[in-house]
């Protein structure tokens, strides 16, 4: 059974003010005449009502949207910034400012109106037992900015629904790992992250629709990455997630056209990647004396950990 209570509600990290930026970055080094496009796609009946009116105001009459009946606005950018900010607490509630940012935005039948920052925000209630979203009251999906540690989704479990389509499609955990990218440093734009990582998988999943003049299909899986002890990912593909999903977003060009790949220095994952925080991380430096705090903290953390696999375990085959 499902803990009723965490431990990790009362993180040291999760307090009034805490944030955390990712994102998506135009490669260094480019022709300035050329600039490299990540795609996304909007869901108007989704969007806050402000943004919706803009978005749609911008639309020229041989936008899809609006011809073609196509569900979704369709845009690119050169830059993508995602942002949480806890509001306040109260108890084992949160609440959780989500915004995104496309930089230098263009939308569909209109390309030749820039707009240099689109920004997209909403507060949401955060459940800190459940680890589950609310919007006015309705759950709409668990957390994929930051997970509990201890209590991470279980396989099989539902992260959030792909809406906006004809029928909803689930997206749910296939793979859980506190062992992610082996002993390779996971690099990001704040600083590199040495192991252990948690990785959550999500199973494969598919989706199309189709109207008189349209189509849509696709699909895939998505990878997040987060820090061992803390539980904010640090990475992850984040084509799709619950609070894209409660922006109105249905997906982002999770791509970066960076040099990809294991180095020297270590991985740099596809998708968003974190770019700046106020959350005081342990310190993972080669200086760290093998009897410093946050050395005894992190074997403490392992220890911890194991344990709690290993009552989940004995709870799933002892029922």
């Amino acid at each position: 059974m499902p803990s009723t209570t965490s431990a990790w509600g009362t993180a040291r990290w999760l307090k009034e003010g805490t944030h955390a930026t990712y994102a998506l970055l135009e490669p260094p080094g480019g022709p300035r005449d050329i600039k490299d496009l990540y795609m996304f796609q909007l869901y108007p009946e989704m969007l806050p009502s402000s943004v919706r009116i803009d978005i749609i105001s911008r639309l020229s009459d041989d936008s899809p949207w609006k011809k073609d009946g196509f569900p979704f606005v369709i845009g690119d950018c050169t830059g993508i910034f995602l942002r949480f900010e806890i509001v306040d607490i109260q108890k084992k509630l949160a609440r959780v400012n989500i915004s995104v940012m496309f930089v230098n935005a263009t939308l569909e039948g209109n390309y030749l109106e820039i707009i240099p920052n689109l920004t997209i925000w909403k507060v949401l209630n955060l459940n800190l037992t459940t680890m589950t979203y609310f919007d006015n009251g309705t759950p709409i999906g668990k957390a994929t900015l930051f997970i509990d540690p201890s209590d991470t989704p279980r396989p099989g479990e539902v992260l959030f629904r792909l809406k906006g389509l004809s029928m909803e499609t689930n997206v749910s955990v296939g793979n859980v790992t506190y062992s992610a990218y082996g002993n390779s440093t996971v690099l990001t734009y704040y600083r590199p992250f040495k192991p252990p990582h948690i990785g959550i998988t999500t199973r494969s999943f598919y989706f199309s629709d189709a109207g008189e003049n349209w189509s849509i299909s696709g699909g895939g899986k998505e990878e997040y990455t987060y820090d061992f002890l803390t539980g904010v990912m640090i990475a992850g593909t984040f084509s799709h997630s619950t609070e894209l999903m409660a922006l109105g977003v249905f997906s982002i060009d999770g791509m970066d056209r960076r040099i990809r790949g294991k180095s020297e220095a270590g991985v740099w994952p596809d998708g968003i990647k974190l770019y700046d925080t106020n959350i005081a991380f342990p310190d993972e430096g080669n200086s760290s004396p093998p009897d410093s705090l946050w050395r005894y903290y992190l074997y403490s953390g392992i220890l911890a950990l194991m344990a709690s696999l290993l009552v989940r375990w004995w709870n799933n085959g002892h029922r």
